[in-house]
């Protein structure tokens, strides 16, 4: 079995409902706003449940619940596309991901939301690396190109209407609500999408990965990895060592998972996965710190929670699509590109600093939504065009097949982010009295140091 033959039919608006290419370049999108709205639920409703439950101390833990199972299928994502079809294995890991947010939603406890967390992450895992396989490996350069410009605009709408369903539901209905409500169109939607894949098949990939053995031990290193971190209270004696411990598990698994290369710096794509791999560490562990501070540091209710989320999905989202309108192919243009998105990242940074520390009485609860959408505008200016040139195959053949592509991209895109997240959001609650600003506005500088530092790994991937 081999992936269908590459449609030639260019991109339009005929050819979006007219043609297998368009069909599934649409179904993608779907699938991907409500991946987007996903995100925005979960960091809603985090410091609302961790409230009612008396478990603000357990930040970290709740965070790396969902991590965990996630990176244990996520690095076997890439040889579970090469065994069994598509269609077939989103069908069932759609099904495990709804009994994982009817049981959080039934949840009495803080112990049985963290089992339904990481139901829903063991799906999570392997669903995100067999929905980037589908589209590296059944949409033509042209659809791909747009399918993740137009990705960007879904995180709009996602940021949008992500943080108003939310906030919303959890103010009228309760938090509970709002992790089921939506379930009946993800069900929906990823039933369209394994209708239109459903004659894939990623089993061939040019001959040089279909006999690649499956990674059970960097999979198990790495979900370990990011256990190890979640598992430690940040008051207690081996938080330290454990986060040092855990890391150093992650970054085994990565040198193991991604291609050979990727850790050195390797010009070219692999350079590239290590560019992403960084910049999502950094960026995605900001975003995570920005509901917990809103609600116990600058005590923000659901809805302005919401508003500041929104900013950053817009900030990103935004930049993104006007980005993917005009790719920056050449590598100055990239390293441009980067080395402007530095500078947001750092002026975004320095405005959520000066929110959550003493401030003139004029300036408010908005600068958290203002700072954090300005360093959103950093990770659009970069974000994306790192992406393509992760999954556009080179003049010259690297060794990166498909399915190593989307296992790549997938997991360089969570990998930093979970670990540093993880740690992140436990360093700074280390009790039940939630986020300290003493050990936040700290964080948020050394977060800065490394967004600042992204054109550097830039110019290896250019």
């Amino acid at each position: 079995m081999t992936a269908p033959a590459r449609s030639s039919t260019s991109p339009s608006v005929g050819a979006l409902l007219g043609s297998r290419a368009g069909r599934l370049a649409l179904a993608v999108l779907v699938v991907e706003l409500l991946a987007g709205m996903q995100v925005y639920l979960n960091q809603t409703v985090l410091p609302l449940l961790a409230t009612e439950m008396g478990e603000r101390g357990s930040y970290g833990l709740v965070t790396a619940a969902a991590q965990v199972p996630a990176f244990l299928t996520m690095p076997l994502g890439g040889a579970m596309l090469t065994r069994w079809r598509p269609a077939r294995l989103m069908t069932a890991l759609t099904a495990l991901l709804v009994v994982g947010a009817v049981v959080g939603a039934l949840a009495p406890n803080i112990e049985a939301y963290v089992l339904g967390e990481i139901l829903r992450g063991l799906a999570a895992g392997a669903l995100a690396t067999a929905t980037m396989g589908v589209m590296v490996a059944g949409l033509p350069d042209a659809w791909r190109r747009l399918c993740l410009a137009a990705g960007s605009g879904m995180w709009v709408l996602a940021a949008l209407v992500g943080p108003v369903y939310a906030s919303g539901i959890s103010a009228s209905w309760g938090w509970r609500w709002a992790l089921v409500v939506y379930l009946p169109l993800l069900i929906a939607a990823r039933a369209v999408m394994a209708g239109q894949v459903r004659d894939l098949s990623l089993d061939e990939d040019e001959g040089a990965g279909g006999d690649e053995p499956v990674p059970w031990l960097p999979a198990v290193a790495m979900a370990t990895g990011v256990a190890l971190i979640g598992a430690l209270r940040a008051s207690g004696p081996w938080f330290w060592p454990g986060v040092s411990g855990g890391t150093a598990l992650v970054l085994w698994s990565c040198s193991r998972v991604l291609p050979k290369g990727t850790l050195r710096l390797a010009a070219g794509r692999r350079a590239g996965i290590a560019t992403l791999l960084w910049v999502c560490a950094f960026f995605l562990t900001l975003d995570y710190l920005v509901a917990p501070s809103a609600h116990d540091v600058l005590g923000m209710s659901p809805t302005q929670t919401g508003w500041a989320l929104t900013a950053g999905g817009i900030g990103w989202s935004a930049t993104a699509i006007a980005c993917g309108a005009h790719p920056a192919r050449e590598p100055q243009n990239y390293r441009r590109r980067t080395a402007l998105a530095a500078v947001f990242f750092g002026l975004g940074a320095a405005v959520m600093v000066a929110t959550v520390l003493d401030r003139p009485e004029w300036w408010g609860w908005w600068g958290l939504p203002v700072g954090y959408g300005v360093a959103s505008i950093g990770m659009g200016l970069t974000h994306l065009d790192t992406m393509n040139r992760i999954v556009t195959d080179p003049t010259e053949p690297d060794g990166i097949t498909h399915a190593q592509a989307a296992t790549a991209v997938t997991i360089a895109g969570a990998a930093g982010g979970a670990v540093l997240g993880t740690a992140a959001t436990a360093f700074v609650a280390p009790t039940t009295a939630g986020v300290e600003t003493a050990r936040l506005w700290p964080s948020l500088v050394l977060l800065a140091g490394g967004l600042l530092l992204t054109p550097l790994l830039a110019r290896r991937a250019a």
